[in-house]
């Protein structure tokens, strides 16, 4: 199943879309997942978390672990995340959509998660959140 799983982001990648986005449900065998909120956490520990600068350091943060590529001899050049909770931290005020789509042109970027994709819209817990990320424009798939 898992080599699948390559085979489908490959023919995905094949149709050489603007964004080459991919979302799944299950940890792809033989690719490294970054743990986004674990990598958060470790950066800002020492920082006060009430200081108006925790949203930018939190910003590089993530930019650091968008640019930490890994290559993969099916898919390329990719980042894949897990743990993505914290990205949706109001705190925090990520615009997930511009951070996404200028991370995903130049590099596979998987994000593992339970969340639902209904309408363009990508919901971190259930359909209706107020926290989404706004997929109208980008080019994706949704992998089972």
């Amino acid at each position: 199943i898992m080599a699948l799983m390559k085979a489908i982001i490959a023919d995905y990648l094949a149709q050489a879309t603007r964004n080459r986005l991919v979302f799944c449900h299950e940890q792809i065998e033989g690719l490294t997942f970054v743990n986004v909120g674990k990598a958060l956490a470790e950066s800002l520990v020492k920082q006060d978390l009430r200081s108006p600068m925790i949203a930018y350091m939190a910003e590089e943060v993530l930019d650091e672990i968008l640019s930490s590529t890994k290559v993969d001899d099916e898919i390329g050049s990719y980042v894949a995340l897990d743990n993505i909770g914290v990205l949706f931290e109001p705190d925090l005020a990520f615009n997930l959509k511009s951070v996404i789509d200028s991370a995903s042109t130049n590099k596979v970027v998987i994000i593992h998660s339970d969340g639902i994709i209904k309408s363009d819209r990508y919901y971190f817990l259930q359909e209706g959140d107020a926290s989404f990320i706004d997929l109208h424009g980008l080019s994706y798939i949704e992998i089972y």
